[in-house]
């Protein structure tokens, strides 16, 4: 917001009004005015503003982006922060499989993560980053660089294939063939080179370095590192004499031509056997030719659950985090999963069929501004441009491509890094197409209307981020506060440290009062102040008690599909001995996870000890209450088992069914609702 604000004020100090020049602009603003319409039907409320506040910042960054990176040379530096960035997050991974970075989960059972903590986003980053090396390279004249970019392009490589992700894989060499499809004349012949350059070296080094890390020998593994270092430094030299031997004689197009085409035959079968030496390299091509691999089957079923929510929710969605809320309840079979693995899905989820739209809007316009570019480009005999805009394009598309499935884009970085290449190809585009080039330098209504609504959501980001943050802030004082007060064993430093926790927490909900989470830790504090008011005596209990049922209630409904959640609460009902609160939780509890076992058993068990103490305490009423509640329970239990698919293969956790145990509540209720009756 902060950076928006200083980029805009200095367009306004240079007379430049428009904060909206073409439709990418529009799709883009509208993609997040999506995610605000969806907060009419957000499932989530709390999760939906910060997903509409999240895609406001995403459009902060486009725009930032289009109007600092304005001109060839200067989306040429964008580029090269890019691929700085996809270097460094190369290295931290590197650094932490060699065990020279303690990194968190940078390197985990065999497999680079890095920094972004999931192996598939991380190469798939990497490959649009490598794709950018690539591009970088076709027109450099420094040779330095051209070294610096190759090293780049080969440490990015080692991490991609160290990630052991398929999906990944097929991104790169899809992304690689589209960059080689749209590349004119020798640079399609010299992105080859690089391309193989850099996959090509991995490959021949990488079995003997993924083995040297396996055994804990990192002075083995950092030489076949050194050695690929080397190699990728005699292929830039190498590349230099075979292109001014392209110059220099007729028949040397030919001649090499010939030669690239022989080596990489060769390559291809001499590659393959040293990179098929590594087991966990074979499981993982192996496995893609297994359409019944559980990775194929779950993204499927991901895939028919999202659906099914859209057909519920069509037009404004469910929100974001609408996706995690429901799925269960759309479930064939149990497993847990918090994304869809399909963005275009997640966002016909949670941002409905108008944020679909856009979405797709976006990639539309992306495709019809290389066209344009291309036009104009090829008539002026510009190549320069052309490389620059399709080389982007590629990385953007094959990003576009891994995003179908898997969940990339719910990395708030990764949005970032595809909305800056949305806003390069943008620059690109409306340094091409002469129209696009004079931005309005006079106050007219419509300029205005632009600057003010710029100004708006300048205020709405910052606002909120500065009540959010304050709002966290609150909560960790509170969270210390209560781990304090339960290290304390005076009473009287107990109440105080209890006071402070509930009075940060308190506030943390008037600055962020969509947030459950935080309203589950105020029922908490507020639960166990109670407790010990009550065992004293003293006459706030009551009072006490009161803000524990109405923070319960509002946490409930603010997250009333996690399970997780629900257990908070339904602990702290128990402390206070709120009964009717049972009911409304356990049947929250039943829907938000419909497949777990141990919800029903909970839930019946929970339902018939409070219908055994009402009959204690003479509430003959609620008890027969609960008592048929946990009937339903049964009637539930056995709907769900007769619409499911239990003896699924892919099937995670506990089957559902009717235990002993289980079976014995119910057939106590059965007696004692039949006993009732008489």
């Amino acid at each position: 917001s902060i950076v928006f604000s200083l980029v805009l004020f200095d367009r306004i100090r240079h007379k430049d009004y428009d904060l909206l020049r073409n439709p990418l602009d529009w799709a883009i603003l509208a993609y997040a005015g999506a995610y605000l319409l969806s907060l009419i039907g957000a499932v989530y409320p709390g999760d939906a503003i910060y997903g509409f506040l999240k895609a406001l910042n995403y459009f902060m960054v486009y725009w930032v982006v289009t109007r600092v990176a304005s001109s060839y040379n200067l989306v040429r530096e964008m580029l090269k922060f890019l691929l700085a960035g996809g270097l460094a997050v190369a290295v931290i991974g590197i650094l932490a499989a060699l065990g020279y970075s303690n990194y968190p989960n940078a390197y985990d059972n065999g497999v680079i993560n890095s920094t972004l903590q999931y192996s598939n986003t991380m190469a798939a980053y990497l490959s649009v980053t490598l794709l950018i090396g690539v591009t970088l390279l076709q027109q450099e004249k420094m040779l330095w660089l051209k070294v610096m970019y190759c090293l780049a392009n080969f440490l990015m490589a080692v991490a991609i294939l160290g990630a052991l992700s398929k999906g990944a894989w097929l991104i790169l060499v899809g992304g690689a063939l589209l960059l080689l499809m749209g590349m004119p004349g020798v640079y399609r012949l010299k992105s080859v080179y690089y391309i193989g350059l850099a996959i090509g070296t991995v490959v021949m080094i990488y079995s003997r370095f993924a083995a040297a890390i396996a055994a804990a020998d990192p002075n083995q593994a950092l030489f076949y590192l050194g050695l690929g270092v080397l190699l990728a430094v005699i292929g830039v030299i190498v590349w230099e004499g075979l292109e001014k031997l392209w110059r220099s004689q007729r028949l040397a197009p030919v001649i090499i031509t010939v030669i690239f085409a022989v080596s990489a035959v060769v390559g291809v079968f001499y590659f393959g056997s040293q990179v098929l030496q590594s087991n966990d390299v074979v499981r993982e091509v192996t496995s893609l030719l297994d359409i019944e691999d559980s990775s194929y089957v779950a993204r499927i079923e991901f895939m028919r659950c999202a659906v099914e929510i859209v057909k519920d929710h069509p037009i404004i969605g469910t929100g974001a985090g609408g996706w995690e809320a429901l799925y269960r309840q759309y479930q064939n079979y149990s497993y847990w999963t918090s994304e869809t693995h399909n963005h275009f899905l997640q966002v016909w989820v949670e941002a409905g069929t108008i944020g679909l739209l856009t979405f797709l809007s976006m990639w539309i316009i992306l495709l019809f501004y290389v066209f344009k570019v291309y036009k104009v480009k090829r008539k002026d005999e510009d190549t320069r441009h052309w490389i620059l805009t399709w080389g982007i394009a590629s990385g953007a598309l094959a990003l576009g491509a891994h995003v179908t499935i898997d969940f990339d884009l719910s990395f708030p970085a990764m949005c970032m890094v595809l909305w800056a290449l949305f806003a390069l190809v943008n620059s690109l585009y409306s340094e091409s197409i002469t129209e696009y080039q004079i931005p309005t330098k006079n106050k007219s209504a419509f300029a205005r209307m632009q600057v003010g609504l710029a100004g708006i959501l300048v205020i709405l980001l910052l606002v909120s981020g500065i009540k959010y943050i304050y709002a966290f802030y609150l909560v960790s004082r509170g969270d210390q506060a209560l781990f304090a007060a339960s290290q304390e064993t005076a009473i009287n430093e107990q109440l105080e440290l209890m006071n402070q926790a509930s009075v940060n927490y308190y506030r943390a909900t008037k600055y962020d009062p969509n947030n459950s989470y935080y309203w589950a830790s105020l029922s908490t504090v507020y639960a166990n102040f109670f407790s010990l008011l009550y065992e004293q005596g003293l006459p706030r209990a009551q009072e006490i008690r009161q803000h524990t049922i109405e923070s319960i209630e509002r946490a409930a409904d603010l997250r009333s599909y996690d399970i997780k959640n629900m257990d908070i609460l339904i602990h702290n009902t128990d402390l206070i001995g709120h009964m009717p609160g049972f009911l409304k939780l356990g049947q929250l509890s039943l829907k938000a996870s419909p497949n777990d076992p141990m919800v029903y058993k909970n839930t019946a068990n929970m339902w018939w000890e409070a219908s055994q103490q009402s009959q204690e305490a003479g509430q003959e009423e609620m008890s027969l209450e609960f008592a048929n509640h946990v009937l339903l329970v049964e009637k539930s239990l056995q709907d769900q088992i007769a619409r499911v698919d239990i003896e699924h293969p892919y099937w995670v956790g506990s089957r559902l069914q009717v235990d002993e145990e289980l079976q014995m509540i119910f057939e106590e209720a059965a007696e004692y609702l039949k006993q009732a009756k008489r």
